[in-house]
């Protein structure tokens, strides 16, 4: 299924080392990756408590063989600019408000689509993510409606779905009701995070969704804390540990 894409208003990113910020303040329609203060949907509780480490993959969700899957693949620069909607439906997870989304990977990417929907599934779907206490369900679907999408795209179709942001080939963005994933994030993910690419991308998948639930940014509370989901680890830790959690 080929997608047009609807120019937009509504866009935040999530930056790298050396993309500069753009000068103009956010609005009400456009969110940047600039400091502010967090604004929370009245449906969302505030954190739990700590929880226990991340547990298997979420029922109902097949994971991919071991040579499935993105990680094993290389970055590119482009690919053919069209976006394919991964097909299949899953099932409802958490409570609370449903919110409908699909995923959507850019046509020619080198891997399996269906390991990044599956990726996007099961992190939307942990306790920890923002389902967290019956704040709201989530469920992947494969047609409108929809209240967000979930997209992985190249680095240059990356940047002709986030303008005006000038990502530069370089980072993630959220631009409408799209969550922008860069295919070169999703594989290689940043230096800071050590290696441990599970984490960041968890971590951008809650970000950039965070993003379309109505979520801002925030700094790191204080040295050594486990940084917001919504703070932007992308540029940095500011002294925080890194964490791709809203409720970890």
């Amino acid at each position: 299924m080929l997608i047009t894409i609807p120019v937009a208003l509504l866009w935040a990113v999530d930056t790298a080392g050396g993309l500069r910020e753009r000068e103009t303040p956010p609005t009400d329609t456009a969110q940047e990756e600039v400091s502010e203060p967090l604004t929370t949907p009245a449906d969302v509780p505030g954190a739990p408590e700590a929880r226990s480490a991340r547990p298997g993959a979420s029922p109902g969700v097949s994971a991919p063989p071991p040579e499935v899957g993105f990680a094993r693949e290389t970055e590119v620069w482009s690919a053919d600019r069209t976006l394919t909607v991964v097909p299949g439906e899953g099932r409802v997870y958490g409570d609370g408000p449903l919110r409908r989304y699909l995923v959507e990977v850019e046509d020619g990417l080198p891997g399996y689509p269906r390991a990044f929907a599956e990726d996007v599934e099961r992190t939307l779907g942990d306790e920890r993510s923002w389902s967290n206490e019956g704040a709201m369900s989530f469920q992947r679907v494969d047609a409108e409606p929809v209240d967000f999408r979930v997209t992985l795209a190249s680095p240059e179709f990356t940047d002709e779905l986030c303008a005006p942001l000038s990502t530069n080939g370089e980072v993630s963005c959220f631009n409408g009701t799209r969550s922008v994933i860069n295919q070169n994030r999703w594989v290689s993910g940043v230096p800071h995070f050590d290696g441990d690419l599970e984490s960041y991308r968890i971590y951008v998948i809650n970000h950039e969704v965070g993003h379309a639930l109505g979520f801002g940014h925030v700094n790191c509370p204080a040295p050594g804390a486990l940084a917001p989901v919504m703070q932007q680890q992308t540029y940095g830790l500011q002294g925080c540990e890194r964490n791709g959690w809203p409720f970890p």
